[in-house]
């Protein structure tokens, strides 16, 4: 029963990415590592259940790599290989010839045949995009300098696999160089571009505007489907890999409007296939072949992970990138990928790779890719180590002042380590108020901008102590740290502090153990973004749901006082002498507090919990700065008191509701 069987082995082959994807997922690994790792545990060549009929399981995950095309090229960004055009398009197609030629010799002296060496070269020159994208998104890096670079130039080494899945085969075929025939084969590939660009402009759009007009996704996912599958087709027909054809197709649509509801609904699908595919590569491994060719695969993967690595990072800094950067994105380009395994089961399925080699390549591949997972989560203590050891290798911070003649900048400013999203907001409300702020800032772009605005920068990591002690912390009022990552916020907090004891730090975290190692560090505020963020959708929520706003105003004081009160006895718990620094809270007066109908005078604030008010700010919106003895405070005001930890919770506990009336 051939329908049994083969139901039987999709159910192994399902299994089998299931399990090894939830390993690689608790490891911390891309999943495609455990996919292969499963399909190699019920692959042909290990002890354990087998698929019986591999090569309809195969024919499967052909569709994986025609959706995986199809999808880099709905995907494909212009736009953000435009920003980095110089050192992605330039050292992106440089470091992938270099790795060609430098593959070359150890081919030949291998002995294997040119097609075969320019096959196996192809494949390791390109880089992984899924390892790199998810290590730069688990650092939140995407957008740092390092970044931009990196998925830039993974952008340009995906537009070079279309054109090696065009070149490659040719020379296949004709068993010797004839560049001649080999350039007619480009031409034939560059003349599928120009129906491309019709369909693009002209017919796409149109037919999936109708299609959206009907409401209806079933028609909108399989018209997708059509375009994508049929212009694969197309191209297979015309002698060319399908896997072009499906990265056009995704062009197409990816000039469309449709493109995020294409990817929304063809992205499930993809992963489906693709892990079909990479379970199909699994099965394919050998361990005997491997290991008869031991030396070729160690020589392999030095190769990949050293050199490659090198010749990346000699290329950013050769571009005159600071040698920070060239150093995170040499240890980030040190694996093979996804694009290396299409272009390696082209060349196995045409005959232009030996089974052991293959085998030699996807160890290859898996061995890269758990090193490069490594090397480049530990590349910045890495650095910040090999910089205290050679302080040469970071020069001094270069400042931007606003004025050569004045010293403004460096008299009761604020210190912005991190100019993001909220640094940006940060610094935008002080300059409108006309404070003075220096902004300590890795992304060189940023800084130009600052530069035109005449607000005083420096570039660096604040992890420095060299780059914190430019921004003159000694003479700053307070510091803000909106650095996307918890190490770098720790260890910009510990130079500020160092160099200043007394300066008052806000910090800002995304998950509460942030929040609380922060605090043991000795922080003086800790803002949570997506705490702030609950409490405004609460109020947003209980507003429209018609709940009084005396009672929702109350309930969200209960919870910010909540929070903040255990903060605050976390502090005095500590023995840093830092919990005696001052502390600005505002705090609301809610309704049976003591507190209300008192004049500041006669609830003798400062002498019973030895708090200053600075602020009050009434329900009307009428604020009062420094506001006199005799200004009468009233439920709802929002109270801006400064003191200690323990000043503050004396405060907040005379201000609670009496017993009586709750």
């Amino acid at each position: 029963m051939p329908e049994t069987t083969f139901f039987r082995d999709l159910a192994f082959v399902l299994l089998a990415a299931l399990g090894g994807g939830f390993v690689a997922h608790l490891l911390r690994l891309p999943l495609f590592l455990g996919y292969i790792v499963g399909g190699a545990l019920i692959g042909p060549f290990t002890p354990g259940p087998q698929v019986a009929e591999p090569r309809a399981i195969e024919q499967l995950a052909e569709i994986g790599v025609v959706l995986l095309m199809f999808t880099v090229g709905l995907e494909f960004s212009l736009k953000e290989l435009l920003r980095v055009r110089t050192v992605a398009l330039g050292g992106g197609l440089v470091g992938m010839l270099a790795m060609i030629v430098l593959f070359l010799p150890l081919g030949n002296f291998f002995g294997l045949p040119l097609v075969q060496t320019l096959f196996l070269a192809a494949a390791i020159s390109v880089s992984s995009t899924m390892v790199i994208a998810k290590l730069l998104m688990e650092r939140e890096e995407l957008n740092s300098e390092h970044g931009r670079l990196m998925i830039g130039t993974l952008l340009v080494e995906d537009l070079a696999v279309v054109v090696l899945l065009i070149l490659l085969p040719a020379l296949h075929q004709l068993q010797q160089v004839d560049v001649l025939r080999v350039a007619l084969a480009l031409l034939k590939g560059l003349a599928i571009l120009t129906p491309v660009v019709l369909l693009a402009t002209r017919v796409v759009p149109s037919l999936l505007d109708r299609i959206a007009r009907t409401r209806n996704f079933e028609l909108f996912i399989l018209v997708t489907l059509v375009l994508g599958l049929g212009t694969a087709v197309a191209t297979a027909q015309l002698g060319l890999s399908p896997a072009m054809g499906a990265f056009l197709a995704g062009l197409i649509i990816g000039e469309s409007d449709f493109v995020h509801e294409t990817l929304a609904r063809i992205l499930p699908l993809r992963d489906l296939f693709v892990a079909l595919f990479f379970v199909s590569l699994g099965m394919l491994i050998d361990p005997a072949l491997i290991l008869a060719n031991l030396p070729f695969h160690a020589l392999l993967v030095v190769l990949v992970i050293a050199a490659k690595g090198l010749i990346r990072g000699l290329i950013v800094y050769l571009f005159r990138y600071p040698l920070r950067v060239a150093f995170l994105v040499s240890l980030g380009f040190t694996q093979i990928g996804e694009f290396s395994f299409v272009l390696a089961r082209l060349g196995a399925d045409i005959g232009a790779i030996s089974p052991a080699n293959y085998n030699v390549l996807l160890a290859t591949a898996l061995l890269s890719i758990f090193a490069s997972t490594f090397l480049f989560r530990m590349a910045h203590p890495w650095w910040r180590s090999l910089v205290a050891r050679f302080p040469s290798l970071e020069p001094a911070p270069e400042g931007i002042a606003l004025a050569e003649t004045s010293q403004t900048p460096f008299q009761r400013h604020v210190i912005l380590c991190g100019y993001g999203r909220m640094g940006r907001a940060v610094g935008e409300a002080l300059e409108k108020f006309g404070i003075s702020q220096v902004v300590i800032e890795v992304d060189r772009q940023i800084l130009a901008q600052l530069r035109d605005r005449r607000i005083a920068a420096i570039y660096g990591d604040a992890a420095n102590e060299r780059v914190c002690r430019a921004a003159h912390p000694e003479a700053a009022a307070f510091a803000m740290i909106s650095l996307p990552h918890a190490f770098h916020a720790r260890q910009a907090f510990r130079n500020l502090r160092r160099l200043n004891p007394n300066l008052p730090i806000i910090v800002r975290a995304h998950w509460d153990e942030e929040r609380e190692e922060l605090f043991r560090e000795g922080v003086t505020e800790v803002i949570q973004p997506e705490f702030e963020g609950s409490i405004e959708m609460i109020r947003h929520a209980l507003t429209h749901a018609g709940v009084p706003a005396l009672d929702m105003e109350s309930y969200l004081h209960q919870l910010r006082q909540q929070r903040y009160s255990t903060l605050l006895q976390q502090w005095l718990h500590r023995e840093d002498p830092s919990h005696r620094l001052q502390k600005i809270q505002e705090v609301e007066i809610p309704e049976g507090s003591a507190l209300a109908g008192c004049s500041l005078a006669s609830c003798q604030l400062r002498e019973r919990t030895g708090v200053s008010v600075i602020q009050v700010r009434r329900k009307n919106g009428e604020i009062t700065p420094n506001p006199s003895a005799d200004t009468v405070l009233e439920t709802g005001d929002r109270v801006m008191v400064i003191g200690s930890p323990r000043q503050l919770i004396a405060f907040i506990e005379m201000n609670q509701p009496s017993k009586e009336l709750s």
